[in-house]
Parts: structure tokens; sequence; C-alpha cells
């Protein structure tokens, strides 16, 4: 009796242990699922990339299509268009440009994005967010927006340092390491706005370096 109960036991731990194992991998995170959480939370992209009404508030319909003016003593910035649409967004884009533009500040066509894009920030994107990043992206919905270009007083950097080809994973069982990136992360949120990337341009020795908690006096 104690013998066929203690293999009943075993059978019923094995196809619990089967069961759990098939239940975490149906919940596995998605690409598409981490960028949806990533592009509505701390990334940010839609502070600036879709316009606002009169009050402020996103306008339906048109995320990520452009058109967002931040005015500066520096510099007159206006939102690209980031949607799939193939004339006037980044339809025509490969992944690895959206990935390269999002790291390093580089169009296809070579220049360089200007404020109030936090490269710094963005450069510490590890390899499967960006690329869920992207993944979200192809599923917006291509809007024809053509905006003008931003205009720089003074001069943009030729690049934002060594340009960035893989970060790899941090471990969440390094719970020291993850919660450094994932401080860095939460930082995109705030200095992905017009307030602080006014203040970057226009005080560079006060505004927050990389990685800093530190925000602009008033915010």
């Amino acid at each position: 009796m104690t013998a066929g109960l203690t293999r009943s036991l075993r059978a019923s731990s094995l196809s619990l242990g089967v069961l759990c194992l098939a239940t975490l991998d149906v919940r596995a995170e998605t690409p598409l699922e981490r960028g949806t959480y990533l592009m509505q939370s701390i990334v940010a992209c839609g502070n600036c990339h879709t316009p606002k009404d009169r009050d402020g508030k996103p306008i339906a319909d048109r995320e990520f299509a452009g058109g967002f003016v931040i005015d500066a003593p520096v510099f007159h910035s206006v939102s690209p268009n980031i949607t799939p649409d193939k004339e006037t967004g980044i339809g025509n884009w490969t992944d690895d440009q959206i990935v390269d533009a999002i790291r390093n500040g580089k169009r296809p066509d070579g220049t360089t994005i200007g404020p109030p894009m936090p490269i710094a920030y963005y450069r510490n994107l590890s390899d499967s967010d960006v690329r869920a990043i992207v993944a979200y992206l192809r599923t917006v919905k291509p809007i024809k927006n053509k905006t003008e270009k931003s205009t720089y007083k003074i001069p943009l950097p030729a690049q934002y340092g060594p340009t960035v080809t893989s970060v790899p994973d941090m471990p969440r069982t390094d719970k020291a390491a993850y919660g450094n990136i994932s401080r860095r992360r939460s930082g995109i949120a705030w200095t992905a706005t017009p307030r602080w990337s006014m203040a970057a341009a226009i005080w560079p020795k006060s505004a927050p370096a990389a990685g800093s908690s530190r925000r602009p006096a008033g915010d």
C-alpha cells in the first residue's frame, strides 16, 4: 500500500511538473508583448512621436504619426513619423536600421538624429528589448504624414559614442545588476519628455548624465 501510494505521488508530482513547465512556456512573454509593455511605459516614444491636441492629449488614431513640435533656443524639433508608412514613415527601414536609429541615433542615410531623442539611455537597451520595440512598431497602423525637418543651431555629434552592436540581457537572478539596468531604463520615461530634452540642450552641464537619477530643477 505504501509503495503504491509512493508511486502515485511521484507520478502526480511528475505530471504537475510537466504541467507547470507547459504553463510557463505558454505564458512566456512574446517579443510583441514585451514591446507593447515597453512602448506603453518606460520607453515612452509616444511622448514626442504622437501628435497632441490643444489640451496636450494624444490625438486618437495618430499614434507615432509625428509632427509634435519642440522649440528651444538652440533647436526647432519636429518629431518624425515612425509608423510603417512607406512614403512618409519608416516602412522601408529594415529591422537592423530601426535598431541602429534607436541605439546609435543614426538614420539609414547616415545622418545623425538630434535632440530630443534620448540616445544616451536607449544605448542601454538589450538586444531582446530593442527587437521587441521593433516588433511593436511593425504592428502600428501606417499613417501618411510628411513632417518638416528639425533644425539645429548647434552642431550634432558625428556619433554618440562607440557603435552599439549588441547588449546582452541581464539575468534576473542577478538582482543587483538587473536592478541597475531597470533603473536606467526607467529613466527613459522622464528623459523622453520635452522639458528634460530642452534642459539637456540649453543647460548641458547641469542636465542629468546618462544613468543618473537626478532630474532638471522644477521636475
